[in-house]
């Protein structure tokens, strides 16, 4: 049987948060029941959170980080 594949994704804004402190939680008791667990924070990426130039018509690129986060996802 293949283990499960989950991504935790954390979208707080704050490094320091209980959402972190329970994201990791549950990362790490999925890891521990044989998971294939991916961790991702928020707070961890680079990118700018301004959506667009001109709202949804003229969007700009996505920054590398979210580029990655869309491949797992």
């Amino acid at each position: 049987m293949n283990n499960p594949r989950i991504l935790v994704l954390n979208g707080h804004p704050a490094v320091q948060s209980l959402n972190r402190t329970l994201a990791h939680a549950y990362a790490e008791e999925a890891a521990r029941h044989r998971a294939v667990v991916q961790e991702v924070h928020l707070s961890d990426l680079v990118f700018d959170q301004d959506f667009g130039r001109a709202g949804y018509a003229d969007t700009k690129p996505l920054e590398p980080d979210l580029e990655e986060l869309l491949q797992r996802v």
